[in-house]
């Protein structure tokens, strides 16, 4: 039925986008609704099957406060369930660690801001923008994130989820851009919200365990990607569609050619920039703070960043009474057969002989 005309003319001077609509209606535009968050829901369960399935391999324990302060497993569980660690990508072909840490988490505390990220940002973009677009991001946010990891910390274990969750944090920052003049009042808020959220995130991947690396990488990603697809339509007071802005077209352009083009060169450098002699994480000497500081500081810190810690060592008895170390650094050391070959005794092998 037809609306009176009066009613109409408020109408059309209210609605003068979809989104000031949205912001004086309280509602969306059946437009704007694409379904349920699919990928988001699909996100959240596999990452919580997959900390279960970590706490169960580790005997349902949790590692030393100081070694992992997240409330999670050992580095050798981590490593079980597909962990990051460059020589086990290189030199030994397991890809899919590429793509496993992607949905791992270094404990408790881990999964719970990431979860919280995900619902707060990931769960709102999906429902305006559609699972396709979503699932992109996330995925390859995820994979560039343990790739720029295991270029920039190599001899470290890293698990990646974050990297998917930054690449969404990235792609809202991206959409915010983009959409600007949609937000009307809302925008300063908006850039609030994300600020506040990248950086107490940024601040967790400062404990052991949690990759900065894989979370700027991600990030990085997610803003190149997010450029590209999460562009809202504007339409006239009168429902006509709105050509985009030179600045809109623009960055979408700019995003088809750098990210094919950043994955490119990161593949690259991953696979002959790291190497014996040639380590991509030498270009930067105190990158290592980006990912790692013992907290807080003192002689008495809650955590620490040894390097014995978080590496997954590996040592092999010998008969001749010795044992065969591989250090953080990859360098094979002979070491006396301690009583038993477990963690602690390694742990205490690669203070002595590696550090």
């Amino acid at each position: 039925s037809l609306l009176p005309p009066e009613e109409y003319r408020k109408l059309v001077r209210r609605a003068s986008s979809y989104a000031s609509f949205q912001l004086s209606e309280g509602v969306r535009p059946s437009q704007y609704y694409v379904g349920r968050p699919v990928v988001c829901l699909t996100i959240l369960l596999v990452c919580t099957v997959m900390l279960v399935l970590e706490m169960w391999v580790n005997d349902w324990k949790f590692e030393d406060f100081r070694v992992n302060p997240t409330f999670g497993p050992s580095v050798q569980t981590l490593l079980t369930l597909g962990a990051k660690r460059t020589d086990l990508i290189l030199e030994y072909g397991q890809w899919y660690r590429l793509i496993a840490p992607v949905f791992l988490h270094g404990g408790i505390i881990h999964y719970a801001f990431n979860m919280l990220g995900l619902y707060s940002i990931g769960f709102p973009l999906e429902r305006q923008f559609g699972s396709l677009a979503i699932g992109y991001i996330f995925m390859l946010s995820g994979v560039m994130g343990t790739v720029m990891s295991a270029i920039f910390s190599p001899r470290s274990v890293g698990i990646g989820a974050s990297g998917g969750i930054f690449g969404i944090f990235g792609s809202a920052w991206a959409e915010l851009f983009q959409n600007w003049s949609l937000y009307h009042g809302e925008a300063w808020k908006s850039l609030l919200q994300l600020t506040f959220a990248t950086v107490l995130n940024l601040m967790l991947g400062l404990m052991p365990f949690l990759d900065n690396f894989a979370h700027l990488g991600g990030f990085l990603t997610g803003i190149l990607c997010g450029l590209g697809v999460l562009v809202s339509s504007r339409y006239t007071r009168y429902g006509e569609l709105k050509q985009r802005k030179c600045y809109q077209i623009s960055l979408q352009v700019l995003s088809v050619i750098v990210t094919p083009l950043f994955i490119t060169v990161a593949i690259f450098v991953l696979y002959f920039g790291v190497g014996e002699g040639n380590k991509a994480s030498e270009w930067c000497v105190w990158c290592d703070y980006l990912s790692c500081v013992p907290f807080p500081p003192g002689d008495k810190p809650w955590w620490t960043c040894d390097p014995c810690m978080d590496a997954g060592l590996r040592g092999t008895n010998l008969p001749n009474g010795t044992t065969l170390l591989v250090c953080p650094d990859e360098r094979e050391v002979l070491a006396p057969t301690p009583n038993r070959l477990d963690d602690d005794s390694l742990l205490a092998l690669c203070h002595v002989h590696c550090l």
